[in-house]
């Protein structure tokens, strides 16, 4: 099995450094290993002194655990000194596998992180963040690493060699805690309601995720909306202690700790307006169909959540205009049912529909204000972390996820999010979100999906590739009624 690598000091009271890293892996189903930069005195009202590890030692440690294979990722927390944080960036610099390093220049009581003259182990700590992919500083750490220098997301990022998070959890004043994330590319904030609470280890443990998600692949921003929802999750959940509360690097997170994530400048096409109007029963069986004879034939069988999706180019303008309103007609003749329209908001909004299903894509260009001035309730489409807090940023009436099996009706960049992510990615939803899942869902498939916690199933060529499409949809008519 893989493993990842902490390199950071060693917490006796087991609130931070590499004991918080290994437990916040273990959490995530990760394994890992470890080699001690610095012991600490320290207990849950702060630390009194801080033993660097000889640099010799640190070295040996690193090539011996190098024996056992070449890290999956690797995490650089507290380094405690400047010969240490040396012979930590020549280690950093010949690895191929991510590197995550959190610049750890003091503690939370404010005594100095490192032994030995401060300017000297800045320098080092700077040869060791040119190779890192990320470095996560907070924002007083961003300040004197930057010496005086405006504090700017792309200064920062040029300290590493890829990507920066500044951390915005040392704002008390601010409402919200947010971190900025860039990569050279795209800029983001991620933002949580600030907690009345801190607690002991949340740059560790975040650092940690980080390194954990971008070990299985993940990039920047995925990585920092996993990292920012479980450190939120682990403060409200935080263990109590004689002095700060510990960090719970293990935490059962839901959507009150989903952060908010927007693109570029903090706005990325999501004006504030709270939340979309909630919906007015359950989704259940949840059909997606290519015109209105389905719609009104579902409807007619008994069906009540309906969704009409026509790919962009199949119908002259008119046609399209026409499809849409005899659907949403049909809706509205039918008690208790709700039609969404797929990616047409314009003429949706125009007609008067119950609803409008978006992908993450069209977030940006539609105009959601006007949408949830008209009462239109909206669902929309997730298949990561950070698409789920782009969801968080908009709350819609539910939120789907997928695809949850392969699928060849529609071309897509992600890959299948399967049974065990379905039934982890659907508890971080709940319970703010009804949840409907997609994707090469049949009636055989559908009892194990739903017993997963979703609240619906939408399903494509079920139902209109379907021999007897009337059977099979009373058969999953049958299904949510039982």
């Amino acid at each position: 099995m893989p493993y990842l690598l902490t390199i950071a000091g060693h917490d006796p009271s087991h609130g931070a450094g590499l004991t918080a890293d290994l437990a916040a892996w273990a959490a995530m189903g990760l394994d890992g290993a470890s080699v001690v930069t610095a012991l600490t005195v320290q207990n849950s009202s702060g630390v009194q002194r801080v033993e660097p590890v000889a640099a010799a030692t640190v070295r040996e440690a690193l090539q011996s655990v190098l024996a056992d294979g070449e890290p999956a990722a690797v995490k650089i927390g507290l380094l405690g000194s400047a010969a240490v944080a040396r012979e930590v960036a020549a280690f950093a610099a010949a690895r191929r596998c991510p590197v995550v390093l959190d610049p750890v220049l003091a503690a939370s009581n404010g005594r100095a992180a490192h032994a030995g003259d401060d300017a000297e182990f800045i320098k080092a700590l700077g040869e060791a963040m040119r190779h890192a992919d990320v470095i996560t500083p907070n924002r007083l750490e961003a300040e004197r690493l930057l010496a005086g220098r405006p504090v700017t997301l792309e200064a920062l990022r040029r300290l590493g060699r890829s990507a920066v998070v500044l951390k915005g959890g040392h704002a008390p004043d601010e409402a919200a805690s947010v971190d900025w994330v860039a990569d050279g590319e795209r800029t983001a904030s991620l933002s949580c309601p600030r907690l009345p609470v801190s607690a002991h280890g949340t740059g560790c443990v975040y650092s940690a995720v980080l390194a954990g998600m971008m070990s299985q692949g993940w990039g920047v921003f995925e990585a920092a909306a996993e990292a920012q929802r479980r450190v939120h999750a682990g403060i409200a959940q935080a263990r109590p202690r004689p002095g700060r509360p510990h960090l719970q690097p293990a935490p059962q997170p839901g959507s009150a700790h989903l952060p908010a994530l927007r693109w570029g400048d903090g706005e990325g096409g999501v004006k504030a307006g709270g939340p979309f109007p909630a919906l007015t029963g359950p989704l259940g069986f949840y059909p997606v169909v290519p015109d209105a004879d389905w719609v009104e034939r579902l409807l007619a069988w008994g069906v009540r959540t309906v969704q009409l999706r026509i790919k962009a180019g199949d119908l002259a303008p008119a046609d399209l205009d026409a499809e849409i309103a005899r659907a949403v007609q049909a809706g509205r003749r039918t008690p208790g049912a709700q039609v969404f329209i797929n990616d047409h908001w314009e003429s949706a909004l125009a007609h008067g529909a119950y609803g409008v299903h978006l992908g993450q894509e069209d977030i940006e260009t539609a105009d959601l204000a006007a949408l949830r001035r008209a009462g239109l309730r909206l669902g929309l489409s997730s298949h990561t972390p950070a698409e789920m807090a782009r969801v968080q940023a908009v709350q819609p009436s539910y939120a789907a996820i997928g695809p949850v099996y392969p699928t060849t009706l529609k071309a897509m960049r992600y890959d299948p999010v399967g049974l065990v992510r379905l039934r982890e990615w659907a508890a971080w939803y709940r319970p703010r979100y009804p949840v409907v899942a997609i994707g090469g869902i049949s009636l055989a498939r559908a009892p194990q999906v739903l017993a997963c916690g979703v609240d619906s199933l939408a399903v494509v060529s079920a139902v209109t590739q379907a021999e007897q499409p009337r059977g099979v949809v009373d058969a999953f008519l049958r299904l949510f009624a039982d």
